[in-house]
Formats: C-alpha cells, sequence, structure tokens
C-alpha cells in the first residue's frame, strides 16, 4: 500500500530485518544463552506436557504426530506475522 502524501512512508522490509538481526545479536552478545530456562528448552518441555496429555490413556498410537505439526505450524505462522489455523 503506497505511502499517503505527507504520511509516513511504509517501512522497507530489509531495514526492518536489518534492525531485527542486529537487536539479536546486541542481545545475544549481552546476555548469551541462559544457563538455566533456556527459551527453546521451555517450548519442549511444554511440548511434551501436551503432548502427554492428550495420549494419557489412549494407550499407544503415533507419538503426538498431530499436536507436533500444530505447534510447529504455530511458531511457524507466528514467525511470518500470521495467525495460526484455528485458533
Amino acid at each position: 500500500m503506497p505511502a499517503e502524501a505527507g504520511g509516513p512512508a511504509p517501512p522497507r522490509p530489509d531495514i526492518t530485518f536489518a534492525y531485527g538481526a542486529a537487536a539479536g545479536l546486541a542481545g545475544d552478545l549481552l546476555l548469551g544463552d541462559p544457563r538455566r530456562g533456556h527459551p527453546v528448552a521451555v517450548f519442549g518441555r511444554a511440548a511434551a506436557a501436551v503432548e502427554r496429555g492428550l495420549w494419557h490413556g489412549q494407550g499407544r498410537g503415533p507419538a503426538g504426530g498431530g499436536e507436533s505439526v500444530h505447534q510447529v505450524e504455530g511458531v511457524l505462522l507466528d514467525g511470518a506475522g500470521a495467525d495460526p489455523v484455528g485458533y
């Protein structure tokens, strides 16, 4: 969508990415990886808990394939700035 006359210009994706990448690099250099509670590990534990809850009492079955797909879908679509299907 073009900018209105006299209004602010829309953000450029290349500049937005550059600022985000620079902020991420600065944060990693300043803070580093946490010794406890790493975000990826926290997500993995939460996903495992959801999967255990879904398969509780169900006997043997696929290892939560449907829920795993839904979790990955949510992460990918969130990163793309979209809403996950069905939410």
